[in-house]
């Protein structure tokens, strides 16, 4: 009996038995980056949007006065190669559900929703991973090229709102097809949906003048404003066509992060999986 007394106690067991909340935050970062789907995303994120940066930079017929920052330069291409991130987001929150996998996840926790929160704060940590090393290594990219020493650098309010911007609507947008992604539940009908409201920005020029106000409080329609020159933007406000600034519309595609993520908790509790 003094012998087995005498044992060390046992080590590497956690010290709270039962489901946390760190213990699910842990469990959805390691499953969303051990998926294929999401280094290969995250790499054609990074990769397209590097390529198109470097290739436009050392075209002898993109000239400096057109941009004049860097930050423009470098973010006026994520309108177009924003996408793989929008699809990644879309594919983490309709992956499990549309393959019916999600099973043992929810009887571990059968309340569903620390599981949304906890994928949709994952969702929101890869889109911020994603988006700094896409700009940063699109911005080195550039400087590389001939075009890169005539573009300016400096840090102004508008360079500031075109790279911060830029970031923080990635991430919104992100979150919200993560929460379209849960409430679809098919990744291929969602994918649909996803990518319909954010080409509607790209196509508004083409929308009839009616609906163009409205155009402006959907979520993509931050991607082309924190990207765009003060010129722009006052242009727009001169003309009466800015009903929301450049930040304000990336508040409004946060609220609309917010909104899907909350549906998509209510779906999940209401809903069988």
């Amino acid at each position: 009996m003094s012998a087995v007394a005498a044992l060390p106690a046992p080590v590497g067991l956690p010290a709270r038995s039962g489901v946390t909340f760190g213990r699910v935050l842990a469990s959805e970062w390691s499953k969303t980056w051990g998926l294929r789907s999401t280094r290969w995303t995250v790499a054609v994120m990074v990769l397209l949007t590097v390529g198109l940066s470097y290739l436009g930079g050392s075209d002898s017929l993109v000239g400096a006065d057109g941009y004049g920052s860097l930050a423009y330069f470098v973010t006026s291409t994520l309108v177009v190669t924003q996408f793989p991130i929008l699809l990644l987001g879309v594919l983490l929150g309709s992956g499990e559900l549309s393959s019916r996998s999600a099973g043992p996840t929810f009887v571990a926790v059968p309340t569903r929703t620390p599981v949304v929160l906890a994928k949709a704060l994952v969702t929101t940590a890869v889109a911020a991973v994603t988006a700094t090393a896409t700009l940063g290594l699109a911005a080195a990219a550039v400087l590389l090229t001939p075009l890169g020493p005539e573009l300016s650098t400096a840090l102004t309010a508008e360079t500031v709102r075109m790279w911060l911007g830029t970031g923080a609507y990635l991430v919104a947008a992100t979150v919200f097809c993560f929460g379209v992604g849960v409430l679809l539940r098919r990744s291929a009908t969602a994918v649909v949906v996803a990518f319909v409201v954010f080409v509607v920005e790209l196509a508004q020029v083409a929308l009839p003048d009616a609906l163009r106000p409205v155009a402006a409080f959907l979520p993509g329609h931050a991607g082309t404003l924190v990207t765009s020159s003060d010129s722009f933007v006052d242009l727009l406000r001169d003309i009466g066509e800015l009903p929301v600034g450049p930040w304000g519309s990336v508040a409004v595609t946060a609220a609309w992060a917010t909104l899907a993520v909350v549906g998509a908790a209510v779906s999940l509790r209401a809903r069988d999986v």
